[in-house]
């Protein structure tokens, strides 16, 4: 073979590997999962949503979870997603598979059940009536039957078929319970209409009625042997029914006391069973768990948790579940306060997990019960070894937080819109890179504070090379990173209150902050060094909004004291005091407070916005006067921007308006009015167009799942944006306003691409 031939021959075999790998490339590095299932004109999902519920597929080669969009698959080998199975939906709430593992039922809050294929990672069925949140899901021991209630009436699906099997009409209240006995041929419903009614699952027929609880019964399920069914009512009673000829047999709880096989009576408070139903675990108050064997109501173990007082009620320590591994071998108790309670059902000892879990919300076991799954607030998954209690693997869900940022100043995006900053409600800020799609942690988030992480705050400076990191809550200090590695640059230490904001300079060189409460000074910093520069003092009460100049020589500061105050950031030095008018009194000092200052694009003329809701201009060439005041605001005015000529400002305010003013004039354009309590963000186009679109605060009662893009020239609805799963609570522009990032409550940030919408429009206008 010569050298030419070799060659050839090199490159056809090389060529061939590499469409084996195209071809052959696991689907979840063919394919970001940021791009998964996303709404028309979404051009990624930040974050997977909130966890609500996990399992394992009962083969064990699959790892579900449940979230406010939708399931995530993971394979257990890698445990990297293969799949998002989602529709337009209020979120997923619990998960069910069937006991092949090639089902997978789905329950939403209000919105159905739905059935979906595993391995086709596809919808099987809809079930439009019916409530997973109160009702649950159920496939009988064979797998052929699938069941789910609504209200008074409970459905039989025919798996095999696919078809309607039969619909169980005879509760006469609201069902809230549902069991298969193991042979799958009877079905067991308790309501609260305090009965339980047993029915045959071939003919749908009515089979007995069991009464003898005084309150509405919350639980039923079968023995392992299908002999005993055992209810739990609100009456605090637990009883054991024969199912042969319908009597009860025993009585393990009597009005919440259990007396028999205890020294002393015991108040129970809440109930589990084990996934076999071989066991019920029984909690009271003080943590004590007692294990009881399901067929003959004996006593098995009994747990305690040592480090919870037993003379008073500490809910944060309280026990609020019990879950078992599938094996019965091992207990987790999940207290009210996050954390993970461990026993060996054998031997009734504590067993430990060597790494601090974080504040745990969801468990569940593999199916060997050698590995357990913790889901943390905050969106994190971490799978631990049952028997060494090591950490074995951590899943990030990215649950994002709607906690971030300024209220009234949200700015997500670098300048240059190729990253856009985030966080989760764990305290850790991420990079996302719009153009890579790829997401980047800041590495060393140590904050200290852990009972309010979601309170950091983050913002990227102008040349895009630095993001300023800080926590409003109980930290006084403030960190940079480096925007492209991600790595902890300098800390920035001095302020004497915690810090409320944080803004660069134009070109990136200088950093103002200041506090939130019981400072009155500003401070200035040196980005490239880190070195503090100078104190600005002179405010007498709190700081509301600072803002640079376009050169930077000059800072704008205004507060609750009224005054708006000019400095010299080279020398520090205080020139002009604006204020509104010669104060009478305190009240119309307040009233006049300052909550934003803005400059022009030529530094020329400087905006300030009042707590009464005024607008003024001042002069900042010559005279310091006032140029124009702008009146129409009800409330005080939280964000202000100038069109690119200068010759049109927007502005919104807490009275949830956005208006649209003729600077040379003063009069008012166009306002645009929402629901109480909504946010205004505006964005102007080279072109002088100002779009705008609005959300409503978390107080309010007026939540609303879509983005609404508004003509702020005209008040015409130009675009509607669909498919978060729950409220929107923050909104963000992108630099060039091709780009809009949305917050959701459903723990996922949307970035939807507005080129099309503002291409479609006559922006020649």
């Amino acid at each position: 073979m010569n050298i030419s031939t070799g060659a050839l021959h090199m490159k056809k075999v090389l060529f061939l590997i590499f469409v084996f790998s195209m071809v052959y490339i696991p689907p979840n590095f063919a394919q970001d999962y940021t791009q998964w299932e996303l709404p028309e004109d979404a051009i990624a999902r930040l974050g997977k949503g909130r966890i609500n519920a996990m399992k394992y597929s009962p083969d064990g080669t699959v790892f579900a979870v449940a979230t406010t969009i939708g399931i995530w698959l993971y394979d257990t080998d890698t445990y990297q997603e293969t799949a998002l199975l989602a529709r337009n939906n209020n979120g997923v709430v619990r998960i069910v598979f069937n006991p092949e593992g090639s089902i997978l039922s789905s329950g939403e809050h209000y919105n159905g059940i739905t059935l979906w294929d595993v391995s086709a990672q596809k919808l099987m069925k809809t079930f439009q009536k019916g409530s997973a949140m109160y009702h649950g899901m159920y496939f009988s021991s064979d797998g052929q039957t699938f069941a789910h209630a609504s209200h008074k009436e409970i459905y039989l699906y025919d798996i095999v078929t696919g078809e309607d099997k039969h619909i169980l009409k005879g509760d006469q209240d609201f069902i809230t319970s549902i069991s298969f006995s193991p042979d799958g041929q009877t079905l067991a419903s308790g309501s609260m209409d305090k009965t339980i009614y047993l029915w045959d699952v071939d003919t749908g027929a009515h089979k007995q009625t069991l009464k003898g609880h005084s309150e509405e019964v919350t639980s039923v399920s079968f023995s392992p042997n299908g002999n005993t069914l055992i209810s739990i009512s609100k009456d605090m009673t637990i009883y054991y029914w024969d199912i042969s000829t319908g009597e009860r047999k025993k009585t393990l709880a009597d009005n919440g006391l259990i007396t028999d096989q205890l020294d002393k009576p015991e108040t129970v408070e809440r109930v589990s069973f084990s996934p076999d139903d071989n066991i019920l675990a029984t909690i009271r108050f003080n943590n004590t768990i007692r294990l009881w064997d399901t067929t003959t109501g004996t006593l098995i173990q009994t747990f305690l948790s040592q480090d919870t007082d037993k003379q008073e009620k500490d809910y944060s320590k309280n026990i609020k579940g019990v879950f078992f591994s599938s094996d019965n071998r091992t207990v987790v108790g999940l207290t009210g306060g996050g954390n993970v309670r461990i026993w060996d059902v054998a031997s009734g000892q504590r067993k430990s997990l060597l790494e601090d879990p974080g504040y745990v919300r969801n468990v569940y076991f593999s199916p060997d019960g050698k590995t357990l799954a913790t889901g943390i607030y905050g969106g994190i998954i971490h799978l631990w070894d049952v028997d060494t209690g090591k950490h074995k693997k951590t899943i990030s869900n990215l649950s994002t937080s709607y906690y971030r940022m300024y209220e009234h100043d949200f700015k997500p995006f670098s300048p240059d819109g190729k990253k856009c900053v985030f966080g989760n409600t764990s305290g850790t800020v991420y990079l996302w890179d719009v153009v890579t799609k790829q997401e980047l942690s800041l590495s060393g988030m140590n904050y200290n504070s852990k009972e309010f992480p979601y309170n950091t705050r983050a913002i990227i400076s102008p040349d895009s090379q630095t993001l300023a990191s800080w926590q409003t809550h109980e930290d006084m200090n403030i960190r940079l990173w480096d925007i492209a590695s991600g790595k902890h640059k300098r800390t920035l230490r001095g302020h004497k209150a915690r810090v409320k904001t944080v803004i660069f300079s134009t070109d990136s060189s200088m950093m103002a902050s200041w506090s939130a409460e019981g400072d009155t000074t500003i401070r200035l910093w040196d980005v490239v060094t880190g070195r503090h520069k100078r104190t600005l003092k002179g405010h007498t009460n709190w700081v509301e909004d600072v803002s640079f100049s376009p050169n930077g020589k000059t800072l704008a500061s205004g507060g609750l004291d009224g005054i708006i105050r000019i400095w010299n950031t080279e020398t520090g030095k205080q020139g002009q005091a604006f204020m509104e008018n010669s104060f009478a009194n305190d009240l119309a000092a307040q009233s006049a407070a300052v909550t934003v200052v803005m400059f022009n694009s030529d530094g020329n003329v400087l905006v300030s916005g009042h707590k009464n809701g005024s607008i003024r201009l001042w002069d900042m060439m010559d005279t310091g006067k006032v140029i124009q005041t702008l009146r129409g605001h009800a409330d005080a005015v939280s964000s202000i921007s100038f069109s690119p000529d200068g010759k049109t400002l927007a502005s919104t305010s807490k009275d949830a308006t956005a208006r649209l003013w003729d600077v040379d004039s003063g009069e008012q354009i166009y306002a645009l009015a929402g629901y109480d309590r909504t946010t205004w963000r505006v964005f102007f186009y080279p072109n002088g167009l100002p779009l705008a679109t609005g959300f409503q605060h978390l107080s309010s009662h007026d939540h609303d799942k879509d983005i609404r893009l508004w003509d702020l020239r005209t008040g015409h609805l130009i675009k509607t944006l669909t498919g978060h799963t729950a409220w929107v609570v923050n909104s963000g522009f992108s630099g060039d306003g091709n780009t809009l990032t949305s917050l959701s409550f459903d723990d996922t940030v949307l970035l939807w691409d507005l080129t099309p919408t503002i291409n479609a429009l006559d922006i020649s206008e």
